[in-house]
């Protein structure tokens, strides 16, 4: 439902193939420098902290080779994890409609403006943020900044976006239903954090969506967008002087602190294997264990041990056994995830469904020896090379380096913090992704859920109902 994709104003054929071509060379020269090692006197990236007047904090990096804009903000705090169970799915709804209209502007008139001057804005929910995002061509900046303004401040919350939005996510979660791999995600977040906020929908349940109202989404935006918590990065043509005045120009009009501040502890993870039956060919398997946050020690240690179970796609030891060697599935993966108050890793693949038990023999064996044997030179070099490398990838456009930006200030990141990410991850030995996958791996721990007509009986509790949905 991104209602405002970025749209380049129309230019002659021969300008915009000159800035297209202008736009890949200067983001290709970017990669190449910053692939290079850094000199302990020059920065990864230069990144400016700015302060308004009024006390707002932005990250700036600049950048006037071409004329373009990127803001990304996000509330910290502020997700749908201040949602409860009878309003589902509010802040979901509320970043629908903030730009459906604000002031005095219609939301036929709002989106009209927002194409004519081809300006990019939009507004995201996550369980712990709320989130939004500008880009702009910098002449079109004083509008797009006016309009971003209006939409954080004045929505006008009309009935027909409302109840066009509340459709559009009743018909999301009901084409979901189809979806084994978002069914297996369901389940398992209720499963791992029952009786904490992270079981609840994020994107709400059709009972929850269809009763929310105005007065829901206005009681939402008052509480929660709130300058204390806002977050903000900014890349392109813009000068640390004119960010100091247009942050308060843009937030300025925001509530000063967020109000209802709950502290939400750690859910408790809970382990077993659970069935959902579904009539389909293969089984989905969703595997999870708890994890620790970003600020823990072995953070960087905990990147290289992913990266070789299974976060290396064609390189990691799970992709390598499960498909390479017995063909059993196309893809299998491993990730880390980081909630503010809930980590995880987790396991996801799919296989036929008299394969399902050999598979989870595989998952088992591979989980068994990462954590007896460790890893090998070779795997460790694989992946500091890949982990380091992958890097600059993140930095290659306006609104990438914006988002990197919010990123590092969630996560109270330092502003040098990329200087030193090539050193914290090449320092990783052996023996610290062994530690890791102890750590980790632990069986007592382990939480199984399986979607599909599964042939695996023994052990099993099965699951007739899916939580949070209708």
């Amino acid at each position: 439902m991104d209602k405002s994709p970025y749209l380049w104003i129309y230019l002659s054929e021969n300008t915009r193939r000159r800035n297209k071509i202008m736009h890949i060379i200067y983001y290709t020269l970017i990669f190449i420098l910053i692939s290079l090692p850094v000199r302990a006197n020059e920065r990864f990236l230069d990144i400016q902290e700015v302060k308004s007047k009024n006390g707002l904090t932005a990250w700036l990096v600049e950048d006037h080779s071409l004329p373009i804009i990127a803001m990304q903000f996000s509330f910290k705090g502020s997700g749908s994890i201040n949602d409860p169970a009878e309003k589902q799915g509010r802040s979901k709804l509320l970043s629908n409609t903030l730009d459906e209209g604000a002031g005095n502007i219609d939301s036929q008139n709002f989106q009209k403006k927002l194409r004519d001057n081809s300006i990019a804005l939009g507004f995201s929910n996550s369980r712990d943020h709320f989130n939004g995002h500008l880009k702009t061509l910098t002449r079109y900046k004083e509008e797009a900044f006016n309009l971003l303004n209006l939409a954080l401040t004045k929505p006008k919350f009309d009935k027909e976006p409302i109840e066009r939005m509340k459709q559009a996510n009743i018909s999301r979660i009901r084409s979901s239903l189809t979806n084994p791999k978002w069914i297996a995600a369901r389940i398992q977040n209720d499963l791992i954090y029952k009786g904490h906020p992270y079981a609840l929908n994020s994107g709400g349940t059709i009972s929850s969506l269809q009763n929310l109202t105005a007065d829901d989404l206005r009681e939402f935006k008052d509480n929660y967008l709130t300058k204390d918590r806002l977050i903000i990065g900014v890349m392109g043509d813009i000068t640390k002087e004119e960010l100091q005045t247009q942050l308060d120009r843009i937030f300025g009009d925001l509530p000063d602190k967020q109000k209802n501040i709950q502290e939400m502890p750690a859910p408790e993870h809970k382990n077993g294997v659970y069935f959902y039956q579904k009539n389909i060919p293969q089984t989905v398997i969703n595997i999870s264990f708890p994890a620790f946050d970003r600020k823990d020690p072995d953070y960087y240690a905990a990147q290289v041990f992913n990266y070789i179970l299974g976060g290396g796609g064609f390189g990691s030891r799970l992709m390598e056994q499960a498909r390479e060697k017995e063909g059993m599935t196309y893809g299998i993966y491993s990730s880390l995830d980081f909630l503010d108050n809930a980590q995880k890793l987790y396991i996801s693949t799919s296989t036929k469904n008299d394969t399902v038990p050999r598979m989870l023999e595989i998952i088992d064996q591979e989980i068994k020896r990462i954590k007896t044997e460790g890893i090998t030179d070779k795997e460790l070099q694989n992946a500091k090379d890949y982990i380091t490398g992958s890097l600059p990838l993140s930095l290659t456009s306006t609104n990438k380096i914006a988002k990197l930006l919010i990123s590092l200030q969630k996560n109270e990141r330092p502003l040098n913090y990329l200087d030193q990410y090539k050193n914290n991850i090449n320092s990783i030995t052996k023996e610290d992704v062994l530690r890791v996958a102890q750590r980790i791996l632990k069986e007592e721990k382990i939480n199984t859920v399986l979607v599909g007509k599964s042939s695996q009986k023994n052990n099993i509790t099965i699951l007739k109902e899916l939580p949070n949905v209708q």
